[in-house]
């Protein structure tokens, strides 16, 4: 979703971070959660593949995001590489 056009680049950006650190440690979490399931060499139930499928759904959308949000950052930006 873009920024308001008043948004000051260097708050967007902070609050990015921040939006960043907490996706982060839902994919930490979602990574050590497969691992556990693949090392325990139980049979998963319907119900936790569902789970891990709604949690790897939302860290795709997230990820597309964080994409957009930094599109949006570097096409507002003054420097040009």
């Amino acid at each position: 979703m873009p920024s308001p056009p008043n948004q000051n680049p260097t708050n967007e950006l902070l609050l990015l971070y921040d939006d960043f650190t907490e996706f982060q440690s839902q994919c930490t979490f979602l990574c050590d959660a497969v691992v556990a399931l693949a090392m325990s060499e139980l049979v998963m139930d319907k119900w936790s593949v569902n789970g891990l499928h709604m949690n790897a759904v939302q860290v795709k959308q997230q990820a597309q995001v964080f994409g957009e949000k930094l599109s949006g950052l570097r096409e507002r930006s003054p420097i040009q590489v």
